[in-house]
């Protein structure tokens, strides 16, 4: 019974809701052949009853009548006719038709087997022995006798079908109203399963019993014909089916009256249709065969289809037009006009078309409208399931791939997945197929609970100046959406924006203006005007923030992110860059949440290759562990072929082959190809909306006739020579602006060049060349819009280009249009120097060029900054720097420092040399010596910098030396310790007369000399301290802070008294003034407008800080660190502090396991960023941190590749510079201690003695070198029983050095530590009792400024001090302490090791 409210119809004119016409089909009404069939008839549990065609048919039609009878009288034809063309009536017909196809077919198949393998042999040869007479008896026995002499009208008596069952629920059985329609099991007397062939029960009457039966009493299941299982033919009728081609002929016929019978709801076919019943197969004879086989041959035309009067009161019920179709064309099987190519051959074709319009009713069940497509042409692409999904052709396992890349990323991380493939093979359509399946939007808006958030851009080839286009509008895309969810969420990733963005925010908002939708009127949007002054390297700041916007929306949603860009060949230099680092991004978060994130591209296989950037960051990223999966989509098979044209005409398969058999062979199986070749049939009238047929008819000779190119592009552009003139023009137009074009610039330019472009692309929106969509004009393929930009000639392009940017540029400076401008220039310098009239318009363009860049280096990409301002030179004619001064140095100022940006140090080095050549006055040449002296820095030349750096500081009056005979490098020498210790007090003085309300109120540093002083001397202290020139550094910041004094605050005066602070704290052990500069420097970096500097200062006020506050918390100074440097772009200090951030929570104690995988990201991001140095003094404590953890270590060796292509590792460092060898000396030999190996602990202790001098200068700053190597002394003196006492004299160097921190610095940090020393010194000397309680003092000391890591150290110590000492019983409970506490550290292996020293005691 059905459960449902009301009667539902299905829409066969048109309809794109896949779930109304979505028939429900049990596999059980599938069995594989007759024995199947026949069982399931037979095993009757009590889940099911069986009962007759005709009884079901009614008893259908009354249970919907029953349950509609509120809404309709059920007595009314109209209502009958109404239930049987509806969903469920029609659903479960179709599942009995298929059933009773699916049955002939088993049972034909089977048959076949059977007697080819009887005649095949004598039983022994594998095939299935069958006796010769009962082979007889089948082709010529009586049962065939009796199954060709049989009236076939209809096999209705013959049928059974089976409904399910369901138990009858307590509260149903209550006298409700309902019961009077509601059969039951108890009530029904089911059909013999077997009955002789004479049997014909009388179903309507077995009905009638059954209902009047139900009426009086009650049961215990109710049947449900709505339900239906399967539906069998009598079993003896089966047995008699002969399988010769002519009784296949009655079959079909004889079933096709069945199914009039069942669709019509019980009607007859009508009498004055002539059936086989009138003549028997063994009448027909010769002169028979030859009428059959004149039947039978094929209709020149594919199309016709002899819809004859059989079907009429069938097509009057409203049933659709393929069913009647495939009903006439069953019941005229047999006649005169019966179909040709139409036409039945088998069952199985019969039951393929039934299965097909079971599983899409929505395309094969579906009436069009011909006269719509009549007006409207053949829409490609315009059957849709629901949410507006598109159907999909023949690639099924390359999504599948897809997906498994995706479900990997956002599991585990770390994959990307390519597709490739010819332009117009179906890349789109597949990753358009993979955002229906695993995304969250549907309808333009963000659901929770959906399993991802998809994002999509496209690269442009004639639109690469836009800064980050593609990646930018597919998160601006993301903003938009984000609209869509409640208040909570968006106010979560506004707050969380502003909390770790800051004002930094403003840069996002420029790439991606709807983000100003979520974070309101408060985002800072005048930043940018000063963005110079907060970015080391702007470039990179902003792709730091790009990844900082990626990581907090991933935090604020549970969905994973997807991340899809197009065309990828046409990636450009500064995306690449933004890509690899959104992808390669450190977690330096808190929370350690896995990053739920998946990008997918497309690519033409055809236009990259193992030079092109793509594949080059894609190889790199391999190196890093991340996987790319690549798909290969090739030309479409013709079985895919035939199945898009059947779904795109709604015809089923079968009639529409010979069709695409055409078009395959045509084509070559490209998919898009064969849409324009559909479209060119519908525009010759070769293929046509038939409104005799109901349906799309072809002329399959013509079109077999027709020559045609063999390529799509080819094909395109002879079809664009067909469109009216005016919209071939238009086309042409928007075709130099990119595969996308807004609509507003195109008003904007039809207004300036006074040309009609409006009207003419609506014409080429309805001929399906292009689409107007969210405010653009979009061209459907990337090959029409090759085609349209091909119609113009290659020598006029430039001119085209350069009038259409012209004109908008002049609008973009009127209106002051930053992104109209910027689109302008992109559009003159596709033109070029060429298409310019005379100087002056050189001139103007050079100008145009210049703002547009000034526009791109605001949004921080300087690869298009860079390219405009080249362009920009290229339009300056001979004798420039004379006509055009001012422009001509800006323009070369310019380019030189996006140059450098970008690493082009060759062109850089020509833009130097021309400034230095023409610029009028030395102030003019400042910028161009600033970034000469960073460029040596880079390419490692220190001496030849410190060189330049002197002379420049020397003609900016700022000499460092009144020698009477002025050499670079004399004046470096000049600076002795005397210099600076003189130097240094005339600062200290100056200083004692300001107060702090005096500085922090300083006036603000103008003069242009100084501030380029200022910036000369910092790096100065940078190649000063490569050279090895440490101490001279304190000259150079006291110099820096005179200036400062003298000619107010520069933004970098904060990193001077950051420097100068940490100089007075660790070198003269003055912690409280020291400390006092470093805050005062902090405070004054806060005031400051520039953010560029702040990681240094943070990083160097970190090492003064580390003494004195709680190391637990300062150390998070240098994260601090971390994040202003990324912010900043300057990534070789954001990696510096990246490494102490390691290093320093290693030491203080912090949670190893977290550790490890903070060091992990660390080393992966300093291969990434090529800093190799700083990854070979990381690598050692990451092998011994995963050893102390339990865990297998990484690699010995691990390579960064060089911008030359060599490779080289920390090895190659290793004895090159000191630094790297001391540091893999000193942790091994803390691993071998820690261990207990002994021999190894003194050969490490010796190699780092003999590179390291214990001055207070190193070793306070590096206080776990100083605290370890001291523990170490005592050990080595105890063991050795060094007689020279050296060992133990160095052991209480260290303990002295760290005595003076406690005292002078923090107790809280290095009280534990003097302790532990001064109990290890009392054991060296034997000094038993005393050390016993310092053993206890250290235990309780580590635990309470909360050093884990030491506690436990502290505790085995103890441990190993009563056991060296003969208490093996007092030292178990230190051991047992010390291993709780190195597990709580998560020192797994180290805890191992004191639990096997507790039972071994």
């Amino acid at each position: 019974k059905s459960q449902r409210s009301e009667c539902m119809h299905i829409d066969f004119m048109a309809s794109s809701n896949t779930n109304d016409h979505c028939f429900n089909y049990d596999a059980a009404a599938n069995p594989d052949d007759v024995a199947a069939s026949t069982a399931l008839a037979a095993d009757y549990s009590g889940d099911g009853m069986i009962i007759g065609l005709n009884a079901w048919i009614d008893a259908a039609i009354e249970t919907l009548k029953t349950t509609n009878a509120t809404t309709s009288n059920p007595h009314n034809n109209q209502h009958n006719n109404n239930i049987v063309r509806s969903r469920e009536y029609v659903s479960c017909a179709l599942q009995i038709a298929h059933s009773l196809a699916d049955q002939l077919c088993a049972v034909d198949e089977k048959k076949k087997v059977t007697i080819s393998a009887g005649l095949d042999g004598d039983g022994g040869g594998g095939g299935i022995s069958l006796d010769p007479s009962i082979i007889n008896e089948i082709m010529a026995g009586p049962h065939q006798r009796r199954w060709q002499q049989r009236k076939y009208e209809s096999l209705a008596h013959s049928i059974y079908v089976r409904c399910g069952a369901n138990a009858l629920a307590q509260e149903e059985k209550k006298d409700d109203g309902s019961r009077a329609t509601t059969l039951t099991s108890n009530d029904l007397e089911p059909l013999p399963l077997h009955p002789d062939e004479s049997s014909e029960p009388n179903d309507l009457g077995i009905l009638a019993q059954q209902l009047s039966s139900l009426l009086e009493g009650g049961s215990d299941h109710i049947i449900e014909y709505l339900k239906v299982r399967c539906a069998t033919l009598r079993e003896n009728l089966v047995r008699d089916m002969c399988i010769d081609d002519d009784a296949r002929m009655v079959a079909i016929h004889s079933l096709g009256a069945t199914f009039f019978q069942l669709f019509s709801g019980g009607k007859q076919v009508p009498e004055q249709v002539g059936t086989v019943g009138q003549f028997s197969m063994g009448m027909l004879g010769t002169e028979g065969a030859d009428r059959l086989d004149h039947m039978s041959k094929k209709s020149q035309r594919s199309t016709q289809s002899s819809t004859m009067s059989s079907v009429e009161p069938l097509k009057s019920l409203g049933l659709p037009t393929a069913l009647c179709d495939m009903i006439s064309n069953m019941i005229d099987r047999t006649n005169e006009g019966a179909t040709g190519d139409e036409s039945y051959e088998t069952v199985t074709d019969l039951r393929d078309d039934l299965r097909l319009m079971m599983d899409s009713p929505e395309v094969y069940l579906r009436d069009l409208d011909m006269k719509h497509a009549s007006t409207v042409g053949l829409q490609m692409g315009s059957i849709g399931g629901k949410d507006g999904r598109t159907y999909f052709y023949g690639r099924e396992l390359e999504l599948a791939t897809l997906k498994e890349s995706y479900q990997r990323s956002v599991s585990s991380g770390c994959e990307v997945a390519m597709i490739y493939g010819s332009s117009g093979i179906g890349k789109s359509m597949l990753s358009n197929k993979f955002a229906e399946d695993v995304t969250s939007r549907r309808d333009g808006h963000i659901h929770d609970g959906g399993s991802g958030v998809f994002l999509s851009g496209s690269f442009d080839k004639l639109q690469q100046s836009q800064p980050f286009h593609a990646i930018s509008s597919a998160f601006d895309e993301y903003c938009t959406l984000l609209s869509t969810r409640d208040e909570s969420t968006v106010e979560m990733v506004s707050t969380a924006l502003k909390r770790d963005l800051g004002d930094e925010i403003s840069s996002l908002v420029t790439a991606m203006p709807s983000l100003r939708g979520i974070l309101g009127n408060d985002c800072g949007c005048d930043q940018n005007d000063r963005d110079s002054d907060v970015a080391v390297d702007a470039q990179k700041r902003l792709r730091y923030l790009f990844c900082q916007f990626v990581e907090i929306i991933l935090g604020c949603q549970e969905e994973p992110l997807i991340l899809f860009l197009d065309d990828c060949q046409w990636i450009d230099a500064a995306s690449v860059a933004l890509l690899n680092q959104i992808l390669m991004m450190p977690n330096k978060s808190a929370s350690n949440k896995q990053r739920r994130f998946f990008f997918f591209g497309c690519c033409r296989d055809d236009e990259v290759n193992e030079e092109h950037p793509l594949t080059l960051m894609l190889s790199s990223m391999e190196t890093f562990g991340t996987k790319t999966t690549n798909i290969m989509l090739t030309s479409m098979s013709k079985e895919t072929v035939n199945e898009m044209v059947s779904t795109t005409l709604s015809l089923l398969p079968r009639l529409t082959r010979p069709l695409a058999d055409i078009l395959y062979h045509k084509t070559k199986g490209s998919p898009f190809f064969i849409k324009q070749l559909m479209i060119d049939l519908y525009k010759r009238r070769l293929l046509y909306p038939s409104l005799t047929h109901r349906r799309w008819v072809w002329e399959s000779d013509n079109i077999r006739d027709m020559e045609i190119p063999d390529s799509v592009a080819s094909f395109i552009m002879n079809s664009f020579h067909c469109l009216p003139p005016d919209v071939l023009s238009a086309l042409s137009v928007l075709s130099c602006f990119g595969a996308s074009v807004s609509i507003s610039l195109i008003e904007t330019l039809e207004a300036e060049i006074h040309t009609p472009l409006m009207a003419p692309l609506d014409t080429a929106v309805a001929e399906s060349i292009v689409d107007k969509r969210k405010g653009a004009f979009y061209f459907l393929h990337d090959k029409l819009h090759e085609a349209a930009y091909g119609a113009i000639g290659s020598e006029q392009r430039c001119l085209h280009h350069f009038r259409y940017g012209l004109a908008l540029g002049n609008v973009a400076v009127k209106e002051r249009d930053d992104v109209l401008l910027i689109t302008a220039v992109s559009q003159i310098n596709h033109g070029g120097p060429q298409a310019v009239v005379d100087s002056e318009q050189g001139v103007a363009v050079a100008s145009l060029n210049l703002d547009a860049g000034k526009k791109a280096m605001k949004m921080s990409d300087f690869f298009s900054a860079h390219s405009f301002f080249d362009h920009g030179i290229s339009y300056l004619r001979r004798g420039h720097w004379e006509q055009q001064y001012d422009l001509s140095l800006e323009l070369f100022n310019l380019a030189a420092k996006c140059a450098l940006m970008n690493a082009e140090h060759d062109h850089l080095e020509m833009l130097i040399q021309q400034i230095m050549h023409y610029a009028q006055c030395f102030e003019d040449k400042c910028q161009a010596i600033s970034i000469s002296i960073t460029l040596l820095l880079l390419s490692g030349n220190v001496l030849e910098g410190v060189k330049i750096t002197l002379s420049t500081l020397a003609s900016l009056g700022e000499e460092l030396s009144r020698s009477p005979r002025w050499v670079p490098q004399l004046v470096i020498d000049y600076i002795t310790p005397s210099v600076i210790k003189q130097h240094l007090s005339k600062t200290e003085a100056k200083l004692a007369e300001l107060s702090d309300e005096t500085l922090l109120s300083y006036p603000v540093m103008v003069d242009p000399s100084k501030i380029m002083a200022m910036e000369l001397l910092a790096n100065l202290c940078e190649l000063l301290t490569f050279s090895g020139e440490t101490l001279k550094v304190k000259f150079i910041l006291s110099k820096m802070i005179q200036i400062t004094l003298k000619h107010g605050m520069s933004p970098l005066s904060p990193l001077a008294f950051v420097q100068y602070g940490n100089f007075v704290a660790i070198i003269r052990q003055n912690y409280e003034v020291g400390y006092h500069y470093v805050k005062l420097g902090l405070t004054l970096m806060k005031q400051s407008p520039s953010r560029a500097h702040d990681c240094q200062i943070i990083f160097h006020s970190a090492y003064t800080r580390m003494h004195v506050e709680p190391m637990q918390t300062s150390v998070e100074f240098f994260l601090d660190g971390f994040r202003a440097a990324m912010k900043s772009g300057d990534t070789r200090n954001a990696m510096k502090c990246a490494y102490f951030y390691d290093v320093v929570c290693f030491w203080v104690g912090k949670k190893l396991d977290e550790l490890a995988r903070s060091m992990k990201e660390t080393i992966k991001q300093m291969r990434f960023h090529k800093n190799l140095v700083l990854m070979s003094l990381l690598l050692p404590v990451v092998r011994m941190t995963q050893r102390m953890v339990g865990e297998s270590a990484i690699p010995p060796q691990i390579g960064i590749a060089s911008a030359s292509g060599e490779t080289h590792n920390e090895a190659d460092l290793i004895d090159k510079i000191p630094s790297v060898t001391l540091t893999q000396h000193f942790i091994e030999c803390y691993e071998a201690f820690i261990f207990r190996e002994f021999d190894k602990t003194r050969d490490c202790a010796q190699k780092f003695i003999s590179l390291h001098s214990l001055t207070m200068d190193s070793g306070s700053a590096m206080f776990a070198r100083v605290f370890y190597f001291g523990l170490v002394s005592f050990w080595i003196d105890r063991e050795t029983k060094d007689k020279t006492k050296k060992w133990v004299a160095r052991g209480e160097e260290s303990k002295v050095l760290i005595e003076k921190l406690a005292v002078l610095a923090s107790t809280w940090n290095f009280q534990n530590k003097t302790l532990l020393l001064q109990a290890e010194e009392q054991f060296c000397a034997r000094n038993f009792e005393a050390a016993e309680k310092l053993y206890d003092d250290a235990i309780l000391s580590s635990k309470k400024h909360k050093f884990v890591n030491e506690e436990a150290l502290a505790n085995e110590l103890a441990g190993h001090f009563y056991l060296d000492t003969g208490r093996k019983d007092k030292s178990v409970p230190y051991f047992s302490q010390a291993e709780e506490k190195y597990r709580e550290w998560g020192a797994v292996a180290k805890a191992n090791f004191c639990e096997w020293l507790v039972m071994d005691i």
